[in-house]
């Protein structure tokens, strides 16, 4: 007797970047995103959803984000969006990490900012916040392109007043 199986298909969402590039996204990786998904409520889902805030290197990114998430909660068995245990967060960040430049950081948070992917972006603020860890002021501006805009007055004012802020080791870079 032939027992026929039907594997279940999973929806895809076609998208399109700034760029030109198109990707089909499994209909479950582009519901993470609260621009998409509101832009499904107001189109068909048949239609390709125009991204112009996105670059197709950042899309790739946010695709191997979920592809390494799926990799890790099988390996772990930890179901990432429901507990955070430090080892799948360390073994996530030494994945994701490793070939994200600051000037890409920055780029790809204001991506997943436009997007609305909160668990996306939760874990970016904290990759950026262990890059800015004990680093200079000076250094921060120059990381987020902040213009140093006090007199030299208002910033020892600055520094008294909030001193707490400018204790313990500082790396220059």
């Amino acid at each position: 007797m032939l027992i026929a199986t039907e594997e279940k298909k999973m929806k895809k969402i076609s998208v399109r970047t700034s760029d030109g590039q198109e990707f089909e996204l499994e209909e479950n990786l582009a519901m993470e995103s609260a621009t998409i998904k509101t832009s499904l409520d107001a189109f068909s889902r048949d239609d390709i959803i125009l991204l112009p805030n996105v670059n197709s290197w950042e899309m790739v990114k946010i695709i191997e984000f979920f592809t390494k998430v799926q990799e890790l909660e099988t390996k772990f068995g930890v179901k990432f969006m429901e507990k955070k245990e430090g080892r799948f967060l360390e073994a996530f960040q030494a994945e994701f990490d490793k070939d994200l430049s600051d000037d890409n950081l920055c780029c790809l948070l204001w991506t997943v900012d436009y997007l609305g992917i909160e668990v996306l972006l939760e874990n970016l603020c904290h990759l950026m916040a262990e890059r800015t860890k004990n680093k200079t002021v000076e250094s921060c501006r120059n990381l987020f392109g902040v213009k140093h805009d006090y007199t030299p007055e208002e910033e020892a004012e600055i520094r008294e007043d909030y001193s707490w802020a400018f204790e313990g080791p500082e790396i220059e870079e």
